[in-house]
């Protein structure tokens, strides 16, 4: 496993680790203003707003996870040398011995498929970018003397034997006697989390005002644009891509319509005439509001190119087919509406820079 591959997944892995401890970062997609993409017959809609890559900890792979149960060995495994060091963060050595005791659960937990190299090195880098991960958060906690009391991780404890008894189909002793783990290391381990986590959440609160100063001297990033649009899609009605020719004569067939468009023939009319969009075909191609980088890219641009009332003067193409936009409107979001996701959004960049600084403070070295 190269470094360079550890860099790339560094963040991606911990975002599908936050479920138990509640943290979410960025992405926190349910919260996202993102748009319904209506088949084949509607502009390809992006995400906006998109957040940073949440950051850490939840107990995640190392002793949690399962769709299947009641299987005695898996399809694939591998072992790790105890003595090897695996990564240090700071003087902290990461050995074998751990990696293994996070990595034997998810092998269980794959049952009767055999993974390849490729995911088997995925969940490698993935498994130990959250250790090192951990591990930087909870000494940079350690340094602001955070802790969680007893009662705190004994409640954790308790409650996450519960799922995996129910995941793996195991008992509490079964589970940990299967993985060779004792009730000591993973209530000292669920005890690290928790005490990352709660130096994280308290160093990337963001305060309602603080997103309202972030909005106010932002504002242009949340402008706002209403369009319609004519479409000569390039799909037949089986969604199969048309040929070459037929391209060719839809691409005539819209400059025609294009044509009429700039001379002042009615949009809606032409939009109810000719529009392969079924969807918003009868409303004159309107497609309401949306956000710069919400649409295609080469759409975006046009249509945010023009002034109000204005018809773009040259047909955009897409994946869906051959566009004609018409500026319809324009407006800001409102603050009240972006502030839930605007706040996550902050909290998450601030969790970013947090784990960045921790990892550059306490100097992560990886050794696979």
């Amino acid at each position: 496993m190269s470094q360079k591959n550890n860099e790339n997944e560094n963040n991606k892995d911990i975002n599908d680790l936050l479920e138990e401890n509640k943290i979410k970062g960025e992405k926190i997609i349910d919260d996202e203003k993102v748009k319904v993409e209506q088949g084949k017959n509607y502009i390809k809609i992006k995400k906006v707003l998109p957040l940073i890559l949440a950051i850490i900890v939840s107990l995640g792979v190392g002793f949690y996870g399962g769709k299947e149960i009641g299987r005695s060995l898996p399809a694939t495994h591998k072992s790790y040398s105890k003595s090897q060091v695996i990564a240090t963060v700071g003087d902290t050595k990461i050995t074998g011995d751990d990696f293994n005791k996070r990595m034997e659960p998810l092998y269980y937990y794959q049952g009767l498929k055999k993974l390849s190299n490729e995911e088997i090195e995925t969940y490698e880098t993935n498994t130990i970018n959250y250790m090192t991960n951990l591990e930087v958060l909870y000494q940079a906690a350690k340094d602001e003397k955070l802790t969680v009391t007893d009662d705190e991780a004994d409640s954790n404890y308790d409650t996450t034997m519960g799922s995996i008894a129910s995941t793996y189909n195991m008992s509490e002793d079964e589970f940990l006697k299967k993985f060779d783990l004792s009730k000591d290391y993973v209530k000292k381990h669920l005890k690290k989390e928790m005490i990352a986590t709660k130096y994280l959440t308290e160093n990337s609160e963001v305060t309602e005002k603080e997103a309202e100063n972030y909005y106010n001297k932002n504002k242009e990033d949340f402008k706002e644009i209403s369009a319609s649009h004519i479409l000569i899609s390039n799909y037949d009605d089986n969604d199969k891509e048309i040929s070459d020719d037929k391209k060719k004569e839809n691409k005539e067939l819209v400059e025609k319509v294009l044509k009429k468009a700039l001379a002042g023939d009615s949009f809606e009319d032409l939009a109810l005439e000719n529009s392969d969009d079924t969807y918003t075909s009868s409303n004159g191609g309107d497609l309401g509001f949306f956000s710069e980088g919400e649409m295609e890219d080469d759409f975006d641009e046009a249509a945010f190119s023009l002034k109000v009332g204005e018809i773009y003067p040259k047909v955009v193409e897409t994946s869906y087919g051959y566009h004609i936009i018409k500026k319809t409107g324009e407006q800001y979001s409102k603050f009240d509406d972006l502030k839930e996701s605007l706040i996550k959004s902050l909290s998450s960049d601030k969790q970013s820079n947090i784990l960045k600084n921790a990892q550059e403070k306490y100097k992560v070295k990886v050794n696979m």
